[in-house]
């Protein structure tokens, strides 16, 4: 029974996620344009930060949850490395299937390097310094590093501004869905990290004998992971149907600099990250991936159905790999 009330505490709060903020980008978008805020400082913040909105709730309350009862948010980090890595194969993966995604030179030298450079930057801070764990320093320097990424984004693109079809709504309404989408995620963020902690723990632990870091890491990895990048995945399969290629791609890098250096740094900065020696692996797979998707792009500046197929199989491979690692069989 308590389990069942468990899962099912985890898809409402999935469903308080993805609908949060969603009101969330509507009711901010609208507020900026009614401040004559320019539509590219509404792409590059609040529609990308929009997006990543449950992986901040997730981890954010995670923290929290971690600072009140004195330990460090396991599953933080799985959540944010399993949501990037969901993001450059499953999410860019369909979006190509839909439709080829063309890849502007502009982003072979700026925006790609830049998240294949983070995710560097996250492994290096995850094996070689702070023992298992992110801790407030090394949260700090993502937090910087976030703070130039936005710079170099809107001091670049001044000129370049993407098609995004942003609904607006008017001021009142945009006030009461702007409180209404902050509540959701917020909410949302305590029902699925409460649902996936203790599915982690009662039934992984119990049922097939995992160590409790192990099998947090395993339900952030996959299941939160991919719940939380659910908007992303939305917001780019629709984007590539419509032809919009830019935006699709945009959405995902986007998506992977807010998680690895916003919401990491963010909730960092309240607790120590746990880091265990799963994770400290995955984010090195992380490299490796991003590195697969950096060559896909250069190549012939597309990224096709056929290699769109190959990242998604990646992405299956992957899931395949840490539930049998989890198990005990890798």
């Amino acid at each position: 029974m308590q389990t069942a009330l468990h899962i099912l505490m985890l898809i409402i709060g999935f469903v308080f996620l993805i609908k949060g903020a969603d009101f969330f980008i509507v009711s901010s978008s609208s507020i900026a344009r009614k401040f004559n805020v320019s539509p590219l400082i509404i792409g590059l913040t609040l529609v990308a930060f929009g997006t990543s909105l449950p992986e901040l709730a997730v981890s954010f309350a995670a923290s929290i949850s971690a600072k009140i009862n004195g330990t460090t948010a396991d599953i933080a980090m799985g959540n944010v490395i399993g949501s990037n890595i969901a993001n450059i194969t499953l999410i860019l993966g369909f979006s190509a299937l839909m439709m080829p995604i063309l890849v502007k030179k502009s982003m072979n030298k700026q925006e790609l390097p830049f998240v294949l450079i983070i995710s560097i930057l996250i492994a290096v801070l995850a094996n070689f310094f702070a023992s298992d764990q992110i801790v407030w320093w090394e949260a700090l320097i993502l937090l910087f590093a976030f703070a130039y990424y936005m710079y170099l984004m809107i001091k670049s693109s001044k000129d370049d501004v993407p098609n995004l079809e942003v609904h607006v709504v008017d001021m009142k309404k945009a006030i009461l869905l702007l409180v209404l989408g902050i509540g959701g995620v917020s909410l949302g963020g305590w029902l699925v990290t409460t649902g996936a902690e203790y599915i982690a723990i009662e039934l992984l632990v119990t049922s097939f004998d995992m160590s409790v870091s192990r099998a947090t890491t395993l339900v952030g990895l996959s299941v939160v992971a991919l719940g939380t990048s659910l908007p992303e995945l939305v917001t780019s399969v629709m984007a590539a149907k419509k032809g919009e290629n830019e935006i699709a791609l945009g959405n995902v890098l986007g998506s992977n600099v807010f998680n690895t250096l916003f919401i990491v740094g963010l909730s960092g900065l309240v607790v120590p990250l746990g880091i265990n020696s799963d994770v400290k692996l995955d984010s090195i797979i992380l490299i490796g991936i991003t590195l697969v998707v950096v060559i896909f792009a250069i190549t012939k500046q597309v990224i096709s159905k056929k290699e769109g197929s190959v990242l998604v199989f990646i992405y299956v491979a992957y899931i395949t790999y840490i539930i049998l690692r989890a198990l005990g069989i890798f």
